[in-house]
């Protein structure tokens, strides 16, 4: 067995699999402990293999975030590529759902809020992940959550790695985009995270099937399930975001991480306070306990045929498993003391390499890992760097804090909402919009804002009516609406027709303002729909 790899000594094996074996090492100079992920000798000398494995490396050295996985450094030993990255204690939330753990929809919802905030970090580099699942995502023993396996990530506009048509990812939470090897964004992630937030609070996933086969046909054409069928617990307001997420279309999902992050913080905030409200003696929910096994993820390594698969596993196992009981899937590596005991006794090919320890090293360090290091060095630094710094920093802060009391001008607002409603989703700019009407309101602008206000509210009450459709029935008013709103892209002359008829037959029919009644969004939809004078000259009179 392989003795050392750059500066780590190697205790033990974890797992292996077709893209290589994972280790767990330790630093004897720092006593820094890693997982160590190499790729044996005869992989690196495929070309497809190496390059798909340094583009790994190079994804994760973009990202440095408390909810990502961290890389330490790589390096290269005789032949035998590999990277050195945080070894973390726990469990993934595939572990937690074969262990029959309940998840409350609290806990669920703090659970989608750190991913949010894990998917924006990558999503900010450019990287999309392509394989959000349960087996990817770890909770520590801290209950942090951790993204892991960017083996597939993409980074928008490459083209020689993995190129579009091509279907990467596990089917149970693949976007239909992605599973019709059309081209991928950001919320495809967006659409995997609905899919695991809907199996951690249903114990079952959306499209779940018999078959591979079955779970992609389901996908392409079967509408999802609304999650409160399997868990009545779960409020309605985030039934309809995890339904949000799932929508086939991408163009209809919650178009970014930062934006599904706070709503699901706002949700968390308000139903928190009214749950306390409405029983002031209830404690928090049970605290899962953290388990007694040391974990490592890195890489997932499903049980094969043959082996005891536990009866509540969630995901469908395909592939030609080894001989030696696992399958590497480019996930997470999860073992215990006593699987890794087990592995560690098996042969492997890169067992039989000789100890690299003697051959031409190299092993670069993450800069980051430097400037940690530095950093403690530094510690001890003279009471004047102290109060210098401590000037500089109120100095900053002061700055920001006039920064952030004056408001933006009316060009700089309207220039970025106008870009954003050229080519963007307007929900993204929602807080500008609202800024620039309260700011701004004697703007000769004032009112083309308004109607992308209106453009924003018109689409969240469609969105909204479609999924309220699903457990309740409509009013006729509210029916009338989501059938002639289905046709604005597709027919649109039919659809002003329709908006016409609502506007005439149900002038005097009450409804609801959720944030604006149908009628209103009607109106605004025929005055969009208009092919005379240009929106911005337009009077809005609702």
């Amino acid at each position: 067995m392989i003795k050392n790899l750059g500066p780590y000594r190697i205790i033990r094996m974890l797992g292996r699999g077709g893209m290589g074996t994972v280790y767990e090492g330790v630093d004897d100079e720092t006593g820094q402990r890693a997982a160590i992920k190499a790729l044996p000798s005869h992989l690196a000398e495929d070309g497809n293999f190496r390059e798909r494995f340094m583009g790994e490396i190079e994804t994760l050295k973009q990202l440095k975030h408390p909810n990502i996985v961290e890389l330490f450094g790589d390096g290269e030993q005789d032949g035998l590529l590999f990277y050195s990255m945080e070894l973390v204690e726990g469990q993934t939330l595939q572990d937690e759902l074969q262990a029959k753990h309940v998840f409350a929809w609290p806990e669920v919802l703090r659970i989608g809020i750190e991913v949010c905030q894990a998917l924006k970090h990558a999503h900010d580099h450019g990287i999309i992940h392509r394989d959000l699942k349960p087996a990817n995502l770890l909770r520590t023993k801290d209950r942090t959550i951790k993204l892991t396996d960017f083996g597939i990530a993409k980074l928008f506009g490459a083209t020689n790695l993995t190129a579009d048509g091509s279907v990467v990812g596990t089917a149970d939470y693949m976007a239909p985009e992605q599973a019709e090897g059309r081209p991928v964004s950001n919320r495809t992630d967006l659409f995997s995270l609905g899919a695991v937030m809907f199996t951690l609070l249903a114990r079952r996933p959306p499209f779940s099937g018999g078959s591979i086969p079955e779970v992609l046909h389901r996908l392409r054409y079967d509408e999802a399930p609304l999650v409160r069928r399997y868990a009545p617990s779960v409020p309605s307001e985030l039934e309809e975001i995890i339904d949000q997420l799932l929508k086939k279309d991408a163009k209809d999902r919650i178009p970014t991480a930062l934006v599904l992050a706070n709503q699901l913080k706002a949700m968390e905030h308000g139903l928190a306070a009214k749950t306390a409200a409405e029983h002031p003696t209830s404690t928090s929910e049970p605290r899962l306990v953290s388990p007694n096994d040391q974990v490592t993820r890195e890489s997932n390594y499903e049980r094969s045929p043959g082996t005891e698969v536990p009866p509540t596993s969630i995901e469908p196992k395909t592939g030609q498993a080894p001989a030696d009981g696992y399958s590497w899937n480019d996930a997470t590596v999860v073992t215990s003391d006593s699987q890794a005991k087990e592995i560690a006794a098996q042969p492997s090919s890169s067992d039989t390499l000789a100890d690299p320890a003697s051959g031409p090293n190299r092993f670069t360090t993450f800069d980051e890992q430097g400037r940690r290091q530095d950093r403690s060095k530094d510690a001890k630094s003279t009471d004047v760097a102290r109060v210098a710094g401590l000037v500089v920093g109120l100095v900053a802060l002061l700055g920001l804090v006039v920064w952030g009391l004056s408001p933006p001008s009316a060009d700089a607002l309207y220039n970025r909402i106008a870009a954003t409603a050229h080519d963007g989703d307007l929900r993204d700019v929602k807080p500008e919009i609202e800024r620039f009407l309260a700011t701004h309101a004697t703007d000769p602008r004032a009112s083309e804002v308004n109607e992308w206000l209106l453009d924003i509210h018109s689409q969240y009450l469609f969105s909204r009516l479609r999924t309220r459709a699903k457990r309740e029935t409509l009013t006729e008013v509210q029916q009338a609406f989501v059938e002639a709103m289905k046709l604005v892209e597709s027919k649109p002359q039919d659809a002003r027709d329709r908006f016409v008829e609502i506007l005439s037959k149900f002038a005097d029919a009450p409804d609801e303002a959720d944030p604006i009644t149908c009628l209103q969004a009607a109106q605004h939809q025929l005055k969009r729909l208009a092919p005379q004078s240009p929106r911005r000259d337009q009077d809005l009179d609702v």
